[in-house]
């Protein structure tokens, strides 16, 4: 009996361990994405930022419950999810988590998201995001392909810049 408690409470935990093993790094790219709307100008924000997200459920609600409840410069930020180009090319910034990754191409198009910061959490930057996430020696880094910016009409701060690898 010893060992059936034991075998359950292990699995249990284990499956616990990895669902939420990605909630910190959600977390810390959602203080980067809210960083991102700090440091970009963008040209098309009227009353809100719209953040965009390729992802499951519960992506979007840990981006939601870190970034939904901020505000820059008195305006809101909503945090939605979106699930094709025309939606995605409404909101200032688009977040493609990885299993949606095969979306980028599609998306990287100036007619899709002109004024749109196309953010990939892994390494989409050869693939036309504006900014993909990197997990280096387990800490969560940048980089920024700045011609995409350019050419998606976005003005990126020199901090910023300074802070990607």
């Amino acid at each position: 009996m010893k060992k059936v408690i034991v075998f359950i409470f292990v699995i249990f935990f284990t499956g616990m361990s990895s669902s939420h093993a990605q909630q910190p790094v959600t977390k810390m790219q959602s203080l980067y994405i809210y960083d991102f709307i700090k440091n970009i100008k963008w040209n098309n924000v009227e009353d809100k930022y719209l953040v965009g997200v390729f992802a499951d459920e519960s992506t979007v609600a840990a981006i939601n419950d870190v970034i939904g409840i901020r505000k820059f410069n008195n305006k809101t930020i909503e945090v939605t999810k979106v699930s094709t180009a025309t939606e995605a090319g409404k909101c200032q910034i688009v977040f493609v988590s990885s299993p949606f990754k095969s979306t980028l191409k599609q998306l990287n198009t100036p007619s899709v998201l002109k004024n749109t910061l196309l953010v990939s959490e892994e390494g989409g930057i050869n693939d036309g995001a504006s900014i993909a996430f990197i997990l280096e020696n387990s800490k969560l880094k940048f980089k920024i392909n700045e011609s995409v910016c350019t050419a998606s009409g976005l003005q990126v701060s020199a901090t910023l810049l300074s802070l990607s690898q």
